[in-house]
């Protein structure tokens, strides 16, 4: 049946994720209770809460009136405030049915008018507000508690680490690196990231160094760890242009090579015109260990490989810097002069909380994480995410690569600001996803083993103590799902008590049902020596007598409008009309 599908989805819309379970919902304000549910359920459900917060401030406004007219109708009153009285009372579902007939005896009796005009005015914007106000703070997120049989991390295997199996690794992770560089594209800015406009300095061989800082910082709301509140990842890095590297060129008849000594002599990087295509960069961590674990800054460069690239505007830009060309086919002007200077670079990633800083190797210490997460976080964190978000992206790595045509791109709007900055971003992306991703990785080869599974294939505790942020799910808040039902109840049967007169017991201020329009009506319409009326209750009944059987009693009275006076009135016919 198609009803069953649709029925399925509302309940388990994806195996990602769990719904109808409670969890803690990571926010700004601290961790919260929550439990999550579709999002087109979490709507329904809003909506109902909405028209409750609705209720809880008529209730409130019903015992303000209650009060107020009791105390009011208690003493000895003007004509017009009785009859203020009787109309507040009546109206008091419609509080701006009471401001609009307030103002009809604001020249007779001033305050008391205003006074009830203004009372009505704020309960009536106090149902708005609180329902626009509160009403929120039921959905506190779109977020979902992981699924554990959905978590698949990728292990990098010690025993089987051939080339083969790091090739077949580095490809399922591919998806998640285009993902991350994919929302850096949609970022213009991010109050989280930061990449500096470039400084210039001059080199002892007279070049003039460029060096651009870069820093962001990521919380566990980002990571949307549920345990973790106040778990804080901050990075800073700096790349300058390094001419030293540059190791002068080692041509063969078809093809030209520029050869760069990275970190050393021992650790040799090439660029020529083999590459082809547009702009590529390649990076290189540095192999010497840093002095320290904890504040020590990882080494790694950035190799662009840009020299011989076409262009038909001219470039100045360290990376993209042109010299004249003549007799191109397609006409273009200039090409990329040799020599690229590549990027010098540092990291530091420090993990704080509770007032305590650790590297990513004693991440453990902090007691922040449990150590299956501790993991997974070292696996994917150990070093600089910008390597290996670069290395997977190839040839869509750089921000210069995006708009070129093969060998020939715009060198005048090139610069390698705009692609560290796009780098950042994307590892900025990157890391933040670092456990959403775990659940979108391909389970296509057999022998990659689970890194969060144990021995006996269980997964570890503490795995799945995050969240995945979806647009197919709302986090409800647990308090306010159960403290609104219970206060719109508590009102509702407060109010109740307040106004209803029991059998064993009559209320004190009972006096103000004799307000109510019914009550007034049936005293009207009777007769001073044949009161037929039964008024014990704020319902009035007119009671026949049972003798006079056939017989219908016509009411004495008529509601009156004397078009000519403009003036309202109740007519009295006195007749009785046989049956």
């Amino acid at each position: 049946m198609p009803v069953v599908p649709d029925v399925l989805s509302l309940i388990a819309p994806s195996s990602d994720y769990n719904v109808l379970k409670r969890f803690t919902m990571p926010t700004h304000d601290g961790p919260k209770a929550a439990i999550a549910l579709t999002f087109e359920s979490s709507k329904v459900l809003q909506s109902l809460y909405t028209l409750m917060l609705k209720m809880i401030v008529i209730q409130i406004w019903y015992l303000i009136v209650l009060v107020g007219i009791s105390l009011s109708a208690k003493k000895h009153r003007s004509h017009n405030i009785s009859i203020a009285n009787v109309i507040i009372w009546n109206a008091q579902a419609a509080p701006l049915d009471i401001v609009k007939l307030m103002f009809g005896y604001i020249a007779h009796i001033s305050l008391y008018a205003l006074m009830w005009a203004i009372l009505a005015a704020l309960a009536w914007a106090a149902s708005i507000a609180l329902s626009l106000l509160v009403s929120p703070d039921l959905i506190i997120g779109q977020a979902a508690p992981v699924s554990g049989n959905a978590i698949y991390v990728p292990e990098y295997s010690p025993i089987t680490n051939t080339s083969s199996y790091s090739l077949r690794v580095n490809e399922i992770s591919t998806p998640a690196n285009l993902r991350a560089i994919g929302a850096a594209d949609n970022l213009t800015t991010n109050a989280n990231v930061n990449v500096g406009k470039p400084s210039t300095s001059i080199d002892a061989f007279q070049e003039s160094v460029y060096q651009l800082d870069y820093s962001y910082s990521l919380t566990d709301i980002d990571f949307g760890l549920q345990n973790a509140s106040g778990l804080l990842l901050t990075v800073n890095g700096s790349c300058f242009t390094d001419y030293t590297w540059y190791n002068g060129t080692d041509d063969s008849p078809d093809i030209a090579k520029d050869v760069y000594l990275i970190f050393g002599s021992s650790n040799m990087s090439n660029v020529s015109t083999s590459d082809g295509g547009p702009p590529i960069a390649t990076f290189l961590l540095n192999p010497a260990p840093p002095s320290a674990p904890f504040g020590s800054n990882i080494s790694y460069a950035i190799v662009v490989s840009s020299f011989a690239r076409k262009s038909f505007t001219p470039g100045l830009d360290p990376w993209y810097a042109t010299v004249a060309l003549n007799g191109d086919p397609l006409g273009a002007g200039y090409i990329v002069a040799r020599g690229v200077p590549p990027l010098n670079c540092w990291q530091t990633d420090v993990w704080s909380y509770n007032n305590v800083s650790k590297s990513i190797d004693d991440l453990e210490q902090l007691g922040a994480l449990p150590h299956s997460l501790v993991l997974v976080f070292q696996h994917f964190l150990s070093v600089p995410r910008i390597i290996n978000l670069g290395q997977s992206l190839g040839t869509t790595a750089l921000k210069s690569a995006t708009g070129s045509q093969g060998r020939y791109f715009d060198a005048q709007t090139s610069n390698l600001h705009d692609d560290l900055q796009r780098l950042v971003l994307g590892a900025y992306e990157a890391t933040k996803n670092t456990l959403q991703e775990t659940t979108k990785f391909s389970r296509q080869y057999q022998d990659i083993t689970n890194l969060v599974l144990d021995s006996n294939g269980n997964m570890l505790p503490g795995t799945d103590a995050f969240v995945i942020y979806t647009g197919n799910a709302a986090a409800l808040s647990i308090p306010m799902l159960i403290a609104v039902p219970i206060i719109a109840v508590l009102l509702l049967g407060l109010n109740f008590l307040l106004t209803t007169s029991l059998p064993c017991y009559a209320l004190p201020w009972g006096y103000v049902d004799a307000l109510r329009a019914a009550v007034i009506y049936s005293a009207l319409d009777t007769e001073e020596t044949n009161d037929q009326w039964d008024r014990t209750t704020p319902t009035p009944i007119f009671k026949a007598d049972p003798k006079a059987e056939g017989v219908v009693y016509e009411a004495r009275v008529r509601p009156k409008y004397d078009r000519k006076n403009r003036t309202l009135s109740w007519h009295d016919p006195k007749h009785d009309t046989p049956a």
